[in-house]
């Protein structure tokens, strides 16, 4: 391992502030910026993060608010709250925006640690060519890593892991994967150099910083890829693997047998898991990994060749592939991943920093970009993995510069750094309001229809409806299998007083009974259930034809304890109160964790008069209360004085307010 002379030392440290700084210079133009789409269901309208006490029982309870993930993202979550104590308050994104770009510049330094450190190894194991030449090896392997560290940190696809504010989980959870790895590079040195402190390092490392980094986000789990293929490109010739050699064959191909056994009972029970989650969308498994062979070149070229234009929030206007010739683009990307793994594998001893570089991004989406079932392409998915593009350009120009005695080759980096960065500031400006965000989104991405239906809000906002529905028409357009929109331009024209034609009503009926209940078909319908009572009572009775729709499906929706719920609230608004009651018990009963339907039940009783129902009630919501994820035990207790009231023979018009 390379040793530093303390005038390196100084250097290093200067390198670090210099890429700290730039990382937060070019994102400073966007932090007023305002929030977007997810921001707003995870952390905008979720009450537990909203903390005014550092207590721990508000602590715990917005550190396990968040529904998304299967471990609920709790440190990512608890973030949030502190974010909001020191702030005061949610309404302005500005605090929030601020953290994620520190933590964005904290995660450029170290990048720049981790890739020292990896290319340090490399070039003692393999005399790597260095970006720099001169006699001080260390110095030359610094500014190798600190040129490795801007590329990365100044690169325009960054900005959605840093100003979409609710991916600070993707930031914060790269964060502590980094502090993972390096402790384990660190770690694995000395455990080289027979330094008892060796193991202790690599084995607190990996599970202290890798459970926080799996609880900020379950990507995080890359770390058992990540860990293996440094072990194989930085390590081949150090215990155990030295080992391996002295094994007899059949020996061997014991071990081969059991690892292919091993993976193959593990991707067995990932498809499992992952199978059901297809149900809301309009792609299969197959078609998912047929479309992601193009979807990973789309986020190769974004990352060599960063044109502004071709940057969104959104990619949903990406063809889905149904087969390998459909669309024709299929099948040559993936015979093209195929040669660029097995170009990896050998060039892995006379270019391991280019082999390493396209292993690293290959493995870095093999949970989001394989065959789970998420959203088909997002930028934020290579906030890691581009890190192994970062590492193959730097070997390209470092062989270049050796191989080839082109020393003027360096320049390419100054000036390389000197663009990206002027991209990032102008992608970030463009992200600093509502106006510039829209304009430029669909300018750049006109096929896009969440953007269009983003833009359809803005319009709203505005006054402007007729733009609105305009936009929202667009969308549906677009998309001709996503029910949602059709459902929101009903809302629009309850809301403007307009009404909407007779058979958009009847495709929707059609659409519920037939396409797959999509995450903007639910949000849609939470957000009429939320008015349903003041402001467009009038989608009453359609709203109770779609919910009836929906719940007589065969394959019964994901959120069955929603859709009662809403069913509930429709009839309510019809005085349908005997049959709201049914429906509510139906939606408790479809999830005992769910409290909504028990305090729209106890406020009918409330209403009513009826003394014993409601007391009922109030005890099955103490009951379900206790230990639940979302507990609501201030509104509980309103519940209870209004029960108290009623004993009194107070009248009580408005159950559950003063």
């Amino acid at each position: 391992m390379a040793r530093f002379s303390p005038h390196v030392c100084r250097v290093s440290f200067v390198l670090a502030v210099f890429i700290a700084l730039s990382s937060m210079l070019v994102y400073l133009p966007g932090k007023s910026g305002p929030y977007i789409f997810d921001d707003y269901t995870n952390l905008v309208q979720n009450q537990y993060i909203k903390v005014h006490s550092l207590d721990w029982r508000s602590l715990y309870y917005a550190a396990f608010s968040l529904e998304a993930g299967p471990l609920r993202r709790p440190v990512s979550m608890l973030s949030f709250a502190l974010n909001h104590y020191f702030a005061g308050n949610i309404q302005d994104a500005t605090p929030y925006k601020l953290t994620n770009i520190g933590i964005h510049a904290l995660n450029g330094i170290l990048v720049f640690v981790f890739a020292w450190l990896v290319i340090a190894r490399l070039h003692i194991q393999h005399r790597t060519p260095l970006l720099v030449g001169g006699r001080d090896t260390s110095r030359a392997i610094l500014l190798t890593a600190a040129a490795a560290a801007l590329l990365w940190s100044l690169h325009p696809i960054q900005l959605t892991s840093v100003l979409y504010v609710v991916q600070r989980m993707n930031s914060l959870s790269a964060l502590f994967t980094l502090l993972a790895l390096i402790s384990y590079l660190h770690g694995r040195m000395r455990m080289i150099e027979k330094k008892a402190s060796g193991i202790w390092i690599v084995g607190a490392g990996l599970l202290g910083w890798g459970t926080l980094a799996i609880f900020s986000k379950e990507n995080a789990l890359l770390l058992l890829l990540f860990v293996p293929l440094l072990e194989v490109m930085l390590f081949p010739s150090e215990k155990p693997w030295n080992r391996w050699r002295r094994l007899s064959p059949r020996a061997r191909r014991i071990v081969v047998m059991l690892a292919v056994i091993g993976l193959a009972i593990m991707l067995s029970l990932a498809i499992r898991y992952a199978l059901p989650g297809y149900g809301g969308r309009r792609f299969t498994l197959m078609e998912r990994l047929l479309t992601e062979g193009r979807v990973l070149f789309l986020y190769l070229s974004l990352i060599l060749v960063p044109q502004i234009v071709r940057f969104s929030h959104q990619h949903d206007d990406i063809a889905i592939s149904t087969s390998l010739t459909d669309p024709w683009t299929t099948l040559p990307s993936l015979a093209g991943h195929i040669a660029l793994i097995v170009a990896a594998v050998m060039l892995h001893r006379r270019q391991p920093l280019i082999a390493l570089g396209l292993l690293w991004f290959y493995a870095g989406h093999v949970l989001e970009s394989t065959i789970f079932p998420l959203e088909i392409a997002y930028e934020h998915r290579n906030y890691l993995p581009s890190i192994g593009i970062v590492f193959v350009l730097v070997g390209l120009l470092s062989m270049m510069r050796h191989d080839f005695k082109w020393p003027k080759i360096s320049l390419v980096i100054p000036i390389t750094i000197v663009l990206l960065a002027t991209v990032t500031a102008l992608r970030a400006s463009q992200w600093d309001n509502y106006e510039n965000f829209y304009r430029y989104e669909v300018l750049h991405h006109p096929d896009s229809a969440r953007i269009q239906a983003g833009l359809a809000i803005l319009h709203e906002a505005h006054g402007n409806y007729e733009d609105a529905a305009r936009a929202l028409e667009r969308a549906a357009e677009i998309e001709p299998y996503e029910t949602g929109y059709l459902i929101q331009l009903q809302l629009l024209a309850v809301r403007t007083g307009k009404t909407r034609p007779q058979a958009e009503n009847e495709r929707i009926r059609h659409m519920l009974q037939s396409e797959p209940l999509s995450a903007t078909t639910f949000l849609s319908i939470q957000q009429i259930t939320g008015c349903l009572q003041s402001s467009c009572r009038s989608l009453r009775d359609p709203l109770e034809q779609w919910l009836r729709i929906i719940l007589a499906r065969e394959k019964a929706p994901g959120d069955r304890s929603f859709y009662q719920y809403s069913l509930g609230i429709a009839l309510v608004v019809q005085d349908r109160l005997p049959e709201a009651i049914d429906a509510f018990k139906q939606s408790h009963a479809a999830d005992p964790a769910y409290l909504h339907p028990l305090f729209a039940m106890a406020n009918i009783y409330v209403q009513l008069g009826l003394q014993n129902q409601a007391a009922q009630v109030l005890e099955s919501l103490r009951q379900a209360n206790r230990g639940n994820p979302h507990p609501r035990t201030q509104e509980i207790e309103l519940v209870a004085r209004d029960l108290e009231r009623l004993r009194r023979g107070e009248r009580v018009i408005a159950p559950g307010q003063p």
